[in-house]
């Protein structure tokens, strides 16, 4: 029955979702449902007649003829009482079951304990709640589909309930909170937009310290890349080298003509300032945020007295890829232009913020820094931090 399939699609399209229950009967045109399902042949509309007839002598429909030619149907009615039948018809669940069954997968939740933000969980499923209730849906969260919802709740919860060391492979992530290893990369923003709702701030991977993979280093700068076979590669008159991690793990040493090293957050926009800038060569430039596996084997084997600084953003995630990148370097790496600077607006600290500064206060590798963190603490003001804001500048 084509003609049905076509009223359940427009049934479902106007009501499929509904969570209360509809005052009006649905109702349709007759010749331009038959149209819409491709039913045009005669003998073909005189099966579907056949067939629409018998179901309004079983009652599941109700007919409007012509006044005068009753052969003629003109509307098609599903009553009221009638909408349970059409759903299991073609397998489907009601918008009362489902938001039912999304409340229950919400109540369950509420009953978990999260280990690191108790609170904030409490908050999201509570507020999911109330939206459900009225038969609204936050995104990435919704009602109508609660398979999808339970999946996503459970990442978001295991995601947020670990505290990954920064350079974690996302892979590896994905396989720790239960599923294969490409299905965070798949699910990417779905994950990373229910983690800002749960964290109450824009939230990536990345922030976590999860990191897409090891796979290269992009430099801008003069570098040489030295094999054990005594041949080298010279990435000097490349703009942008990008040195794989396969070579920086075959190659036994890197020299630069370089006197420093700074590695820079923000790839897209600074990282391109600062190479366009770097017309001497004098800094060898690479972009980076927490180290990856192959940045820190391309620190490993940069000569040992090459001064390293790190320029970063300066709310509490760019201050942790500072303490990061000195865990991995082992030696000095200097904060290069992070200073706090007040923003037009109050840019409040997030229940993750605290955390984190907390975490990042106790680090002794930061203790040349503690002024900075000290007035984040302060004045719960990250202030200006993104580093896109500075202007462009040499360093001499």
């Amino acid at each position: 029955m084509t003609w049905l399939t076509e009223f359940h699609r427009r049934w479902h399209i106007s009501r499929g979702t509904r969570v209360t229950s509809a005052s009006r009967a649905f109702s349709q045109s007759w010749p331009k449902l038959l149209d819409a399902a491709g039913v045009t042949r005669a003998e073909d509309n005189a099966t579907a007649v056949r067939e629409v007839e018998a179901l309004e002598k079983s009652g599941r429909f109700a007919l409007k003829r012509h006044r005068y030619r009753t052969y003629l149907i003109e509307r098609i009615t599903l009553p009221l009482d009638q909408e349970p039948w059409l759903i299991a018809g073609f397998d489907g669940i009601s918008g009362e079951e489902l938001q039912a069954r999304s409340l229950a997968i919400v109540d369950g939740y509420a009953n978990r304990t999260h280990p690191r933000f108790p609170e904030l969980w409490k908050s999201l499923c509570a507020m999911l709640t109330t939206a459900f209730h009225a038969s609204r849906s936050p995104r990435p969260f919704s009602w109508e589909q609660p398979a999808a919802l339970e999946t996503i709740l459970e990442a978001v919860f295991r995601l947020s309930e670990n505290d990954y060391p920064p350079g974690t492979l996302i892979r590896a992530a994905s396989v720790d909170i239960g599923r294969d290893s490409k299905w965070l990369e798949r699910h990417r923003r779905t994950c990373e937009s229910g983690l800002s709702l749960l964290l109450g701030e824009e939230t990536t991977l990345r922030s976590l310290g999860l990191v897409d993979g090891d796979a290269s280093v992009e430099l801008s700068g003069p570098v040489c890349l030295h094999f054990p076979d005594g041949t080298h590669h010279d990435f000097g008159g490349l703009t942008y080298p990008i040195l794989s991690a396969s070579d920086l793990e075959r190659c036994a040493a890197i020299t630069t003509t370089a006197d420093r090293l700074l590695s820079i957050e923000n790839r897209k926009t600074t990282f391109r300032q600062y190479a366009a800038a770097n017309t001497d060569g004098r800094t060898l430039l690479a972009t980076t945020s927490f180290p990856t596996p192959a940045f820190r084997t391309f620190l490993a084997k940069l000569p040992p007295d090459l001064p390293l600084a790190h320029f970063g953003d300066t709310d509490p995630s760019g201050w942790h890829i500072l303490l990061k990148l000195r865990e991995a370097a082992g030696r000095p790496v200097a904060a290069f232009r992070m200073k706090w600077r007040p923003a037009s607006a109050l840019n409040p600290l997030t229940p993750h913020d605290h955390k984190l500064l907390e975490k990042l206060l106790a680090a002794p590798l930061l203790a040349d820094v503690h002024d900075q963190l000290q007035i984040i603490s302060a004045t719960g003001d990250k202030g200006d931090f993104e580093q896109e804001t500075l202007e462009s500048e040499r360093w001499i």
